[in-house]
Formats: structure tokens, C-alpha cells, sequence
């Protein structure tokens, strides 16, 4: 049987022996036929039990989410939790993330350009959880393309290849979706703040998606897809700064996971309920249909930034609302993290 390894950008599994480049008796490489990169070493000896995707359409904040998502989870969740989160393990991926993200965000006090790509390599993580002995017991993946094609523009042969292989091979996919693309959303909210541009990208992403997993996995039309799927909507603050359109009041709270370092299942509910009596309010047909296609789904919302930017600027520094929940959930359906009913 041939020597397989799965590349921690494509999240594919290739052969050894076509992907080895050997430089001289002592100095050999690894490259991921899909990306055409060399894969670092360090990944090569890992062995993953969860591999968690996230994709966004335009203007749902992704950039400020994966900024903020990834200091959360190294600053919140690794205490709580009891596991590690290696940015070193990739120096590439520390220093773009360090320099791209932390700097901009927390030190800057500034969002994340919109629609820009921030840089051209994607930034790969492990996040191992640790028995009470402190000993790696399993670890999970999380790889982050914030990249213009991840974002509706897939036009690139090669992109797309790999965005297909990346979502299609992920043992669960975080998709932001943007709740002021929403039509009553953006009716009463007119004249009141800045609107994004509207447009139906979050829609065709998860058309996109639902095609790219059907394919890939070999789906039949009449049966339902497996990958667990958290739907999260971004920019919670904006509604629940106005209370006459947002009068729910969890999603406005932290949750209960970090406090208790087990996932709640309680608490998700709550959640889950306000999420989905917006979602009858605002009439959004089309996504539910779209989501039939899915046989474990669960809804989020969010904040990254905590408060509304001006200008660009976030005056009173990062203030997240909920970013880990939808990871969370995703690491819970695998069993990585504990999961409590209430």
C-alpha cells in the first residue's frame, strides 16, 4: 500500500511518492499537488482528528473574524480548554498572521481592508487538546484562506481546485454569512448606518458549496449532506445596538462554554431560537431551502469587533461577542471538547 499524508492547506490526501522532492541524500521536501507548495515539516508528523474549514462571501467581515477568532482561541480557549494553539508551528503563518491581523487590529485599532487580499499564502494551525497529564491526546486543524476567491470570485482554475478540495475534505466548515444582506435588515436600517453594498454572494457561495460537496464526496441528489456546517451570521452589534429591530438578548451576552470549559448545550439553544425567529421575521426562504441540502447545521451570531467601527477606526478596542461558539460546536460534534446539556 502506498505512504499517504494530508496537506494542511488543501486538506487532501496525496501519495508520498509523487509529492517528495529530493534535494540531496540529507534534504528532501514535500509539496501539496494541489496548492504547489512545500508543506512544513512539522505537519507532516501530525495526525488529525478534525479539520475545520471557513469560508465567507464579500463584506461579511471574514478578515476581522479570522483576526479576531485566532486570538481568541489562543488567549480564551486554550486556558479553558486545556489545549495548545501553535501559531509557531508555521513561522509563515505566525508572521503573516502577527503582521496582517494582531498588529492592525488590536494595536492599530483599525478593521481589516474590505475585499483586499491580505496576503498571498494561507496561514495553517494545530490546535491540540492535552489529557491531565499535559500529553497531546488529539489535535484538530484549522487553515484560514482569506483570499479575494474564497470570498465569491472563483474564477482561477487552480483556486478553484483547491477551495473545492479544501471545503470538500473538512470535517466541519464555518460559513459567515452577512445579516445586513438581508432585505428587511437593510430597509429599516437605511438612513441609520452605513449599508454594504447589496448583493446575493452568500447565497450563490452556498450554492457553490452545496455543488463543490455533492461532487467531491459523490452525494446523490436525494441524500443529504454529512459535514457538520455552522451558518454565523456576523455583525451581531449592529442589530442588537438597535434594540427596536433586535430585541433578542443572548446573543448580546458571552457565552456560558469558556466560563465552564465544556460546550453548553443550553446555552447554543437559546441562541439557535433567537437566530431562527429572525430568520422567520425576515422571511429568507431561500436560504432554508439551500440548507435541506445539510444534515447537522446549527445557526450563530457574532460580533468580531464588539461595537461598530468609525471610519475604519474602532475606538474602544476589540470587544468580541461569541466568536468561538461556532468552533466550538464544531470541535463538540467531533468529540474533542466535552458537551453538557446545561
Amino acid at each position: 500500500m502506498k505512504k499517504k499524508f494530508t496537506c494542511p492547506y488543501c486538506y487532501g490526501e496525496h501519495d508520498w511518492e509523487t509529492c517528495v522532492k529530493q534535494e540531496s541524500e540529507t534534504n528532501w521536501e514535500v509539496y501539496c499537488p494541489v496548492v504547489k507548495r512545500e508543506i512544513p515539516v512539522e505537519f507532516l508528523a501530525i495526525k488529525t482528528k478534525a479539520k475545520i474549514a471557513l469560508v465567507g462571501a464579500r463584506y461579511t467581515g471574514k478578515s476581522n473574524y479570522i483576526g479576531v477568532l485566532v486570538n481568541e482561541i489562543q488567549k480564551k480557549m486554550a486556558p479553558s480548554f486545556n489545549c495548545i494553539f501553535s501559531k509557531r508551528t508555521s513561522e509563515e503563518s505566525a508572521y503573516f498572521y502577527d503582521s496582517y491581523y494582531y498588529d492592525r487590529l488590536y494595536k492599530w485599532k483599525r478593521v481589516m481592508p474590505c475585499g483586499a487580499k491580505c496576503f498571498q499564502a494561507s496561514m495553517i494551525f494545530p490546535l491540540s487538546f492535552l489529557t491531565r497529564r499535559n500529553r497531546i491526546k488529539q489535535t484538530a486543524w484549522l487553515t484560514f484562506h482569506d483570499d479575494n476567491y474564497v470570498s465569491g470570485s472563483w474564477y482561477d482554475d487552480e483556486e478553484t481546485e483547491l477551495l473545492d478540495s479544501y471545503l470538500s475534505n473538512a470535517n466541519g466548515i464555518i460559513f459567515l454569512l452577512d445579516p445586513l444582506q438581508v432585505p428587511a435588515i437593510r430597509e429599516k436600517l437605511e438612513g441609520r448606518i452605513y449599508l454594504p453594498y447589496e448583493n446575493q454572494d452568500g447565497v450563490e457561495l452556498l450554492e457553490r458549496l452545496i455543488r463543490a460537496l455533492r461532487e467531491n464526496q459523490k452525494i446523490k441528489p436525494n441524500k443529504q449532506i454529512n459535514t457538520p456546517l455552522a451558518i454565523v451570521f456576523t455583525k451581531m452589534d449592529v442589530l442588537y445596538n438597535h434594540k427596536d429591530l433586535f430585541p433578542a438578548e443572548t446573543l448580546g451576552k458571552e457565552s456560558e462554554h469558556l466560563s465552564r470549559g465544556v460546550f453548553v448545550e443550553s446555552d447554543h439553544k437559546e441562541v439557535e431560537l433567537e437566530i431562527r425567529d429572525l430568520l422567520e421575521n425576515w422571511g429568507d426562504g431561500e436560504l432554508k431551502q439551500l440548507l435541506h441540502n445539510f444534515s447537522n447545521y446549527a445557526f450563530f451570531g457574532v460580533s468580531a469587533l464588539g461595537n461598530e467601527p468609525v471610519g475604519g477606526n474602532i475606538p474602544n478596542g476589540i470587544q468580541p461577542k461569541r466568536v468561538l461558539d461556532p468552533l466550538l460546536w464544531l470541535l463538540a460534534e467531533k468529540k474533542l471538547i466535552k458537551r453538557v446539556k446545561k
